[in-house]
């Protein structure tokens, strides 16, 4: 009897479904040694004035995330274009190392500032950066090439604060990296007719990892990420955006804002807000809007079950754009704005309306 034999090749792994799977199991699991690592290390968050957890609690857990995400990008890195993840990723170390840091002892602004702005040129130049990358005629914007780059820079920095800021109750920073990520691939793959391009599939793997990371956060919160992933994921998202538009089109450049408008919008209105009453706009607070519903009264599960139900209705309305008219575009971009525009009022109303109270995560 003949016994046929089964090849098994690098192709053979090159699925969204595997690199989501595979990423969510290797990130659960590395949670757990990971968190034993931490504890014998002391790094522990303790609760303040400003917290919104009341026992001390691992903070570091993004380090599993990172693993995992390193492992699944080995394979990519042979695809046809995967020597620019590799540099993103190279990146992206650096920028973990310092939030690390940051995590056990605090590092000044000016040095956190200087490794991200330094990430964030090595992930435009490892994109395209100066030649094609953001000319006249892949973007079909009238913009000075400076300018462009400007912009591109600052949201990818501001993007990796932004995210670093809002991961403040348990679950939202997760959930949110999951949406983001899960969509940016999904629209990655609508505009390119396919999965073959290690963006798209590092999209998936990144989608995996922080899924991967929930049960260790939420709903009770056994390990926070910390700023090593808060950071890193806030990094990985906006450099995703940005190769994804370069490489497949700009049209994916609305759709994937309107995945990142919550956290973006919260941590702009937020600031504006701040430097207007003369606060310390970098220190420490509790004046984000989910933070606000939360000091009112409402869980974290409450806080971030909402607000990750109104960011699946917003995934299927960036799915929706990429197939629409002018106008239904137009209505979409005003519908995601009048959407968190209606959360950010019902927490402020709940806020002033309700008590001032910590409730336990």
């Amino acid at each position: 009897m003949k016994i046929d034999t089964i090849s098994f090749g690098w192709s053979d792994l090159y699925h969204p479904q595997i690199f989501f799977i595979g990423t969510f199991l290797l990130s659960f699991l590395l949670g757990y040694p990971a968190a034993r690592l931490l504890v014998r290390f002391n790094v522990v968050d303790e609760p303040n004035a400003r917290s919104s957890h009341t026992r001390a609690t691992v903070r570091g857990g993004g380090v599993g995330i990172l693993a995992a995400l390193i492992l699944a990008a080995i394979p990519l890195i042979r695809l046809q274009g995967g020597h620019t993840l590799g540099i993103v990723l190279l990146g992206v170390l650096a920028l973990a190392a310092i939030s690390f840091r940051d995590d056990l002892k605090s590092v000044s602004a000016p040095v956190r500032f200087g490794v991200h702005a330094a990430v964030a040129l090595a992930a435009l130049a490892a994109i395209g950066w100066p030649k094609e990358a953001f000319s006249y005629q892949r973007t079909g914007l009238f913009l000075p090439q400076w300018m462009m780059l400007s912009l591109l820079f600052l949201w990818i920095t501001g993007h990796t604060n932004a995210f670093n800021f809002m991961d403040g109750i348990n679950g939202i920073a997760g959930s949110q990296a999951f949406w983001v990520a899960s969509g940016l691939g999904l629209l990655g793959s609508q505009l390119r007719g396919g999965f073959d391009h290690p963006a798209i599939l590092f999209c998936f793997a990144v989608g995996g990892a922080a899924a991967g990371f929930l049960p260790h956060n939420f709903p009770k919160a056994r390990m926070f990420m910390g700023d090593v992933g808060s950071a890193s994921l806030g990094c990985l998202l906006a450099v995703l955006a940005v190769w994804l538009a370069n490489d497949l089109g700009w049209d994916l450049v609305v759709p994937a804002f309107l995945l990142c408008a919550n956290f973006v919008l919260d941590t702009s209105i937020t600031l504006v807000r701040r430097v207007l009453r003369g606060e310390k706009w970098h220190a420490p607070h509790r004046e984000h809007f989910y933070q606000r519903l939360n000091r009112a009264g409402k869980s974290h599960s409450f806080v971030t079950g909402l607000t990750m139900g109104l960011q699946f209705v917003v995934l299927c309305l960036a799915l929706f754009y990429l197939r629409s008219s002018t106008i239904p575009r137009v209505l979409i971009v005003a519908g995601v704005c009048a959407l968190w525009t209606a959360f950010f009022i019902y927490s402020e109303l709940k806020f002033s309306r309700g008590p001032a109270v910590r409730v336990k995560a």
